[in-house]
C-alpha cells in the first residue's frame, strides 16, 4: 500500500513539473501559480506516509468481531422432548422443537406432505392458544421449520420460557 502511494505520488510530480517546463512561462502567471501550489501535495503525502506514526493494529477479537456474520436477535424457546408444546394442522399434530417471535420448528419426517403455506394452532405449556398462518422456510432431517406471518408477542414467549425452565410437574 505503501509503495502504491509513493509511486502516486512521484507521478503527480513528475507530470506537474513536465507541464511547467514544457509550457514554460507560456502558460500565464496563474497556471504557474496553480501548478507550484499543486507541487505541495505530493510533498505533504510523503511527509505524511514516511513520519507519520503507524496505527496500533486492533486486537484479535476485535478484528474477529468486525468480520463475523451477524445473527439476528430473537427471543428463543427451546423444549425438551419430553416437555413440548403440539403444533396442529389439517396433516396432524407435530411436537415442537423450539419457538421464536418469526417462527417454528417441528419434528416432522422428512415425507411429511406439508404445503408451501400452512395455518395452525399450537397450545403452549403457558396455557395460551396461539392460532397462527405460516410459511414453510425448510426441512432439514426430521424438523420442519415455518416462518410465522404475523409474528408472536415477547410477554408470551417471556411466560413460555418461565414455564419451560420451571419443568414439568411431576
Amino acid at each position: 500500500m505503501k509503495i502504491a502511494a509513493v509511486v502516486a505520488n512521484v507521478a503527480q510530480l513528475v507530470a506537474i513539473l513536465i507541464i511547467f517546463f514544457v509550457g514554460g512561462l507560456n502558460l500565464g502567471a496563474l497556471i504557474i501559480f496553480l501548478l507550484f501550489f499543486l507541487m505541495a501535495i505530493p510533498f505533504v503525502n510523503f511527509l505524511v506516509l514516511f513520519f507519520a506514526q503507524p496505527s496500533q493494529p486492533a486486537p484479535a477479537a476485535d478484528r474477529n468481531e468486525e468480520n463475523r456474520i451477524v445473527k439476528r436477535e430473537a427471543m428463543r424457546v427451546q423444549y425438551h422432548e419430553d416437555h413440548a408444546p403440539v403444533l396442529k394442522t389439517q396433516l396432524g399434530a407435530f411436537a415442537v422443537k423450539n419457538i421464536s417471535e418469526g417462527g417454528v420448528c417441528v419434528s416432522a419426517s422428512s415425507g411429511t406432505p406439508f404445503k408451501r403455506r400452512i395455518s395452525g394452532q399450537i397450545q403452549l405449556l403457558c396455557g395460551d392458544l396461539l392460532k397462527f398462518k405460516a410459511t414453510l422456510m425448510r426441512r432439514d432431517e426430521g424438523e420442519v421449520v415455518f416462518g410465522f406471518k404475523d409474528p408472536i408477542g415477547t410477554a408470551v414467549l417471556l411466560e413460555e420460557k418461565k414455564i419451560v425452565a420451571i419443568g414439568p410437574i411431576a
